[in-house]
């Protein structure tokens, strides 16, 4: 192995690691979401029939 393949190796673990970070970000968000449009939902159903 020269200083080459270990580098290409790093960058491409690196960058994987990246990748998973973004998807679990973006899950993280759509389940925010998710959670306050539930929320929005309810209060509106709350406040029309409450």
């Amino acid at each position: 192995m020269n200083e080459d393949e270990i580098a290409r190796g790093v960058a491409r673990g690196l960058h994987e690691h990246q990748r998973r970070q973004a998807d679990a970000q973006i899950r993280s968000m759509l389940s925010g979401l998710l959670l306050m449009a539930i929320g929005v939902i309810a209060f509106i159903l709350l406040i029309r029939y409450g």
